[in-house]
């Protein structure tokens, strides 16, 4: 991937960049013929039916059922539109700290496809195909339908039987039954995709059901092939080009309630490239192609042939001379009777072109042609690099015939003497395309800070920076300015995934880490577009959207339960060193309140920069900042408050730093663990102030030395951290383990929780030993009381938290809780309060269910002409928003001073303290919902749609209120100067509205109520007075949570007896 010019920052930058380029919604026919692929109904593994309609009113329509729902489609294609389609396409990138825009310039485009075959295939450990070396489509039986039995040696039947859930279960091991196949060829041309099926169809009865098909080739005929008279250049890019290429869509049950898939392309390669694509170019009248050297070594030329075909069945070299004396006869057959060919284009010295000699070798069912027959003709290749010719003058030059191919091929030195193969690239880019209706629904895709509903948007799914402002004005437009791309869009994000769930209960998700693309900006469609040869997922099957949720994340993973510490009050985030600390914890000791940790992010000494204060990235106390560091953890700790601290995988030069014990960024470098460039160097990555390297975590040494790290960090009495940045890998970078950069790109921040957890989990082992060495059978708890090891094992010590904002699709099994990261101090949409309740939502949908954001925002912009400050009453709602998330947890920002902080004055400290009394009187049932998180993979705080999907209205809801558990409903204030909210309260799936309680006055809200009454499938709305301190919460009515709640509420003051 190439990194574009316009990468970086310039002095002065596009404030308003546009859209990256990319492939936009593909449309293409479909074809088939009714009688070779008719009607019919396939049970895939257990629980899953896939059908096939190929007549009727919808002819040409590819569904899949549940066998408990055989009513209600869980995926379908759209009558008469073509469901897979390819392309071949060449992409670069801009990349500025940490944001990147990925450009894609399409080059070939398959999109229309043919339907040859629906087969039913069996796994099998003991059938051995006769064709070992080619896996083909089945014969068909008298009834027209294919069965196909799978070698273990299989490289598909091999991918099922090495795949592993996050849980362990082993899918796609043969034991869940059958798999359906659908196969058939992709085509860049429309009237050459109808003239082909044509052409299967007539060999198809002459087989008479039989196997049509001999080999990979997507070509049944090439009719009209010829030679354009004496010039010898094969027209690549005239409108004749013609591309084809044979896919293969297979369905699978992965495990329950989950139907896995996958679309390859076929290449003519060895059994192990079974899913790499092939494409070839289907020649027109006036083509002609290019002669083979006479000189050419034919075992060198057999070897290339071999690896570029699935079956090359070249003669011994004895009878060579024969076959070329046999090629110029007028007997053309030999070559499709006699071998079976897939020749390579052979690039020669000009000298060597001197022979005007051509044969064409094409596979079954295609026609050779001969040129000049006066000599024996070589064999050639019908593929050739697009992307190489797509640059080279010489080819329109040619195609407009102004000058010769010889001279031309002379002047541009396209070929030195030792080249002498060019390959048509495999294609790269993968679309599937299914239905969808107006009223349909999407949600999901990670944490996604701008919108809930997805829904006539097209999603890139790439882990970045989120950007400063992300199309808030004007920030984002300065942000832009400073530093290219910068501010970020609405769809940029630190975690996204490749998964949704709809308002009708349709659920999908990718596997693998490529680059992809959800295009939802047509009502009746939906089209996933992944930037590689393969595509892999699951369609899950489920009635509501909690059961979706437990089974998406039974696949992927789910988030442990977190130690009882942690959530018995507020983590308080200030910087300042020792004194401060001390200072700050006895105010909050006079106000009774109650405090988890002290979270101390620049326990590493703090450095000025462009943005304010940042920490300096060598992870080692600095003990200047912090005099008597463990004396303040022990004094904290004999309290019951953790110490918390801040890391990151990447290390900036510290050699300004006089009280530095060690250089980590040196010391990496020496041993090459940080990522390179191209040059083999290592790859300094851009912040604000200061450049800095990041860790390869795909090298075991350097894994193991970030770790040990880690554990010293851990050995100072450090109980958690906030384990940040992970979204920065450059698409242009090296790594150790040669893994492409781009693939890697999403899978870091995975690779970065999985170390993490590591350090985690060996530690907690080591202090289990210890403990048991140290007891006698009883441990004695916190309180001084006796307590079981299964009670210490559930409260405490020995229990570790580190918090991460980048993530993907599996990270939530590794990190053990997460935060939203970096908003604005500001009100806005999409990058301020509002944006950290969409992000949370969302991300609680996805897999996330144990999140938090900052309290009060982090981004702080304080300059002459522009100034994004926290101010006191945003500071005070963000606070009352926090109290009903998982994690309470403060932030100064990055400019602390420009901020009101908790502690800034007698207002502020006591708001704190109320709501830090507010989040630990539920304590006892977010205990409960972290403890339904780790068993099921609901979150705590949810979107009304989990568990309201039947009533419409709660589907237009973004940020303004949201469920945790199922007992509070909370609706924040989260607009500037507000003192009232409107709240929706849902109807219940039997249609009944349900009674909720408001928190501080007891009014409780009912259907009976006059209010403002929608449409009967609906709730009703009531406006609902919310003074600074005073949200709007509400319990269910008579529910035993709100009983325990306001009673623990008014034990500590903070709600007055009623």
């Amino acid at each position: 991937m190439k990194k574009n010019p316009k990468s970086g920052s310039r002095r002065i930058n596009n404030p308003f960049p546009k859209q990256p380029a990319g492939l936009g919604f593909v449309r293409g026919e479909l074809l088939f013929d009714s009688t070779a692929t008719p009607s019919q109904s396939h049970t895939a593994g257990q629980g899953f039916e896939v059908r096939w309609r190929g007549g009727g009113q919808e002819a040409g329509i590819l569904q899949v059922y549940h066998v408990t729902e055989p009513n209600r489609v869980l995926w379908s294609t759209i009558p008469g539109q073509s469901f897979v389609s390819a392309a071949f396409g060449t992409d670069s990138f801009e990349e500025s700290r940490g944001s990147f825009a990925i450009h894609d310039q399409i080059e070939i485009l398959c999109s229309h496809q043919t339907v040859e075959q629906v087969t039913l295939a069996w796994p099998s450990e003991t059938f051995v195909p006769s064709d070992y070396y080619n896996v083909l489509p089945p014969p068909l039986n008298s009834n027209g339908l294919g069965h196909y039995q799978f070698h273990k040696g299989d490289a598909l039947f091999q991918q099922f039987r090495s795949t592993k859930d996050a849980d362990g279960l082993r899918v796609g091991d043969g034991s869940r039954g059958p798999c359906v196949i659908v196969s058939g060829c992709l085509y860049s041309d429309s009237k050459l995709a109808r003239k082909q099926i044509a052409a299967f169809t007539q060999v198809s009865k002459r087989n008479d059901g039989g196997n049509v098909r001999g080999s990979n080739c997507p070509f049944y005929l090439t009719a009209g092939l010829q030679m354009e008279g004496g010039r010898g250049c094969l027209r690549l890019f005239s409108q004749e080009q013609r591309v084809g290429v044979r896919y293969r869509l297979v369905f699978y049950e992965s495990r329950d309630h989950q139907l896995g898939f996958s679309v390859s392309l076929e290449q003519p390669a060895t059994l192990e490239s079974f899913f790499m694509a092939n494409a070839f170019i289907g020649q027109t009248k006036r083509s002609s192609v290019v002669p083979l050297s006479a000189a050419t070594d034919f075992h060198r030329q057999v070897g290339l042939a071999r690896s570029f075909s699935n079956r090359f069945d070249s003669p011994p070299q004895g009878e060579y001379d024969q076959l070329l004396l046999e090629s110029s006869s007028s007997d053309t057959s030999i070559g499709r009777n006699r071998v079976k060919k897939h020749w390579l284009w052979s690039e020669a010295p000009v000298s060597a072109f001197s022979t005007r000699g051509v044969r064409v070798g094409v596979a079954d069912g295609c026609r050779e042609v001969s040129g000049d027959r006066s000599s024996p003709k070589a064999p050639f290749r019908r593929s050739i690099s697009v992307a190489d010719f797509r640059t080279y003058s010489l080819v329109s030059k040619c195609m407009t015939g102004k000058s010769s191919f010889l001279s031309e091929l002379a002047r541009s030195r396209i070929l030195s003497p030792g080249e002498q193969v060019m390959q048509l690239p495999r294609l790269n880019r993968i679309q599937l395309t299914y239905s969808s209706n107006k009223g349909e629904r999407f949600f999901g895709f990670g944490e996604q800070f701008s919108h809930f509903d997805m829904k006539g948007r097209r999603i890139p799914i790439f882990v970045q920076e989120q950007g400063i402002g992300r199309g808030d004005q004007p920030i984002t437009a300065l942000a832009n300015m400073a530093s290219n791309r910068s501010g970020g869009s609405w769809h940029t994000t630190y975690a996204p995934v490749p998964y949704y769930m709809t308002s009708q209960m349709r659920s999908l998700y990718l596997e693998g880490y490529e680059y992809s693309v959800f295009d939802l900006t047509k009502e009746n469609a939906v089209q996933v577009q992944v930037h590689a040869g393969y595509m892999q997922g699951r369609i899950l099957h489920g009635k509501t959207p909690a059961q979706i949720i437990e089974q998406y994340t039974a696949a992927v993973g789910r988030m442990r339960e977190l130690p009882a510490w942690i959530l018995k009050g507020a983590i308080v985030g200030m910087q300042g060193g020792t004194h401060a600390v001390r200072r700050q914890w006895q105010q909050l000791k006079d106000l009774n309140v109650p405090v988890a940790a002290f979270w101390l992010q620049d326990w590493v000494g703090q450095r000025r920069t462009s943005i304010g204060w940042q920490l300096w990235w060598n992870w080692e106390v600095d003990s200047d900042h912090y005099p008597g560091w463990e004396e303040l953890v022990k004094e904290l700790l004999s309290h019951g408050v953790r110490t918390m601290a801040y890391c990151n995988p990447m290390l900036a030069p510290s050699h300004e730093k006089s009280n530095r014990k060690r250089d980590l960024l040196d010391e990496a470098r020496d041993e090459d663990f940080v990522v390179n460039n191209h040059l083999g160097l290592p790859y300094m990555i851009p912040n604000t102030s200061f450049d800095a390297a990041m860790v390869d975590l795909t090298n075991p040494p350097a894994r193991a030395w970030l770790k040990n790290i880690l554990h010293e960090m851990v050995k100072t009495g450090i109980r958690g951290w906030m384990a940040d940045f992970g979204e920065a890998l450059p698409l242009d970078s090296s790594l150790f383990s040669g893994e492409e950069p781009r693939v890697m790109h999403n899978k870091y921040p995975e690779l970065w929780a999985e170390l993490n957890r590591e350090v985690v989990e060996e530690w907690e082992t080591k202090e289990r030993e210890l403990k048991k060495q140290r007891s006698a059978g009883q441990l004695e708890c916190e309180t001084g009381y006796l307590c079981t090891e299964e009670e210490e094992d559930d409260d405490d010590e020995d229990k570790l938290v580190f918090f991460m904002r980048a993530g993907y699709r599996g990270s939530p099994k590794s990190s053990t809780l997460f935060w939203l990261g970096d908003q604005m101090v500001s009100w806005q949409r999409h990058d301020g309060i509002k944006s950290a309740v969409t992000g949370l939502l969302t991300g609680g949908l996805s897999g996330f269910s144990l999140n938090h954001s900052d309290i009060g925002g982090y981004c702080t912009v304080d300059l002459p002409f522009l100034r994004y400050r926290r101010t006191e009453e945003l500071l005070q709602r963000w606070m009352e928003l926090n109290a009903f998330s998982t994690i309470f947890r403060t932030h100064e920002g990055n400019v602390p001073g420009a901020n009101s902080q908790f502690y800034s004055n007698e207002t502020t400290l006591r708001h704190f303290a109320r709501f830090a009394k507010v989040f630990n009187a539920w304590e006892f049932y977010r205990r409960q919902l972290v403890k339904e998180a780790a068993r099921t993979g609901l979150p705590v705080v949810r979107h009304l749609f989990v568990h309201y999907p039947h009533d419409p209205s709660v589907l237009s809801i973004t940020y303004q209120q949201f469920l945790v558990g199922r007992e509070i409903l909370v609706v924040p204030v989260l607009d500037e100067g507000r003192k009232s909210v409107q709240a929706y309260f849902p109807i219940a799936p039997d249609g009944e509205c349900e009674e909720w309680e408001h928190l501080w006055t007891g009014q409780v809200f009912s259907s009976s109520e006059e209010l403002d009454r929608l449409l009967p499938a609906t709730g009703f709305r009531a406006w609902v007075d919310a003074p600074l301190g005073f949200p709007a919460i509400f319990v269910r009515a008579g529910s035993e949570v709100g009983s325990r709640f306001k009673e623990n509420l008014i034990s500590c003051g903070v709600l007055d007896k009623r």
